[in-house]
């Protein structure tokens, strides 16, 4: 374990977060490599005693060279931990796999995951299954009002010939989830649950002595439900929140910190959304500060960039006592023996 004076969050790149405590040092979705001319080249990897995987984003292979150049153990889904295990060779003292709700203690650190529904996979499925329906309406174009499928997917259709992140916002309209509810009739499938994305896990983390910090990753977005914030809401009282800022729509950030209640909301950037053109749009990351502002007005609200850090002060222990007695006690616990 890494013995320093400060306990720190650090954004370096991508989704890539340091979380620096005085017995360990965390990774979470670590990136270390370059992209060049279409392809990733490996970069110099860091040790680490812990590296969490929010999901299997477009970066795992940096977490798999982590893994493989020192002894960090990797916390992550039942599957994640068996894929990587297979692909390392990871023995199984080296894997926490945790599922949602369920928490892991060592001393001084407790870590309970979360269920989130990330955002990363829902513009491509939009626009792929806009593609598909496209090419369905093309074949059948005199059609599509009798056939009863293509007459529930319109609306769907239609929203996804709009670009980027423009389109996701509509989905909290009354057309759109009816569509969505005739589809799940139909198909006997929950086309509204695949609409969300991809499923991973968020984490919090309680710190001996330090603010307790919840990282959410990209889960808030315009489907996250007020339920699923609340959900959460019983489980964690966050000091502090971390959550991706894409987008045209600032409501879903407000939500989250209208209901979580965070002192204060460190907001990042998963990528440049400036770098792709029209298809990327996206609000400046002072809206999103400016909206936080005013509709949560109790958070403070931060921009990280890269290589920004966050200093988590220490508290006083009889605050953190009061903290510890009154945390509701519906989640699952475990506790595995960890390094």
């Amino acid at each position: 374990m890494n013995e320093i004076a400060q306990s720190r969050l650090t954004f370096h790149d991508h989704t890539f977060f340091e979380l620096t405590l005085p017995t360990a040092t965390l990774f979470i979705d670590p990136v270390f490599s370059q992209s060049r001319r279409g392809r990733r080249v490996a970069g110099q990897v860091r040790s680490a005693d812990y590296v969490l995987l929010t999901a299997a984003t477009p970066w795992f292979d940096d977490a798999l060279d982590v893994l493989d150049g020192c002894e960090a153990t990797l916390v992550a889904t039942p599957k994640l931990c068996r894929t990587v295990g297979r692909e390392l060779g990871l023995e199984k003292k080296r894997q926490l796999d945790l599922e949602a709700w369920e928490r892991a203690s060592e001393t001084g650190l407790r870590i309970t995951a979360l269920p989130i529904s990330g955002s990363l996979g829902m513009e491509g499925s939009i626009d792929e299954g806009a593609s598909i329906l496209r090419d369905m309406t093309n074949i059948f174009p005199q059609s599509r009002s009798r056939l009863p499928l293509l007459g529930a997917l319109t609306p769907l259709l239609q929203m996804g010939t709009q670009t980027g992140n423009r389109a996701l916002g509509m989905f909290n309209s009354a057309t759109q989830m009816r569509s969505f509810d005739r589809v799940n009739d139909m198909l006997g499938i929950d086309v509204t649950r695949m609409a969300r994305g991809r499923s991973g896990l968020g984490f919090f983390f309680e710190i001996e002595g330090y603010p307790s910090v919840l990282h959410l990753a990209d889960g808030v977005h315009a489907m996250t439900q007020d339920d699923d914030l609340e959900d959460i809401a019983e489980v964690c009282k966050p000091d502090i929140l971390i959550v991706q800022a894409e987008g045209t729509d600032v409501e879903p950030v407000v939500r989250a910190a209208r209901i979580l209640e965070p002192k204060t909301v460190l907001l990042y950037r998963a990528r440049d959304p400036y770098a792709q053109g029209g298809r990327a749009q996206t609000l400046p990351v002072g809206s999103f500060i400016a909206a936080i502002e005013e509709g949560a007005p109790n958070s403070e609200a931060l921009h990280l960039r890269k290589g920004d850090s966050f200093l988590l002060e220490r508290v006083a222990a009889a605050a953190t006592a009061a903290a510890a007695a009154s945390k509701p006690s519906g989640a699952q616990a475990t506790a595995p023996t960890t390094k």
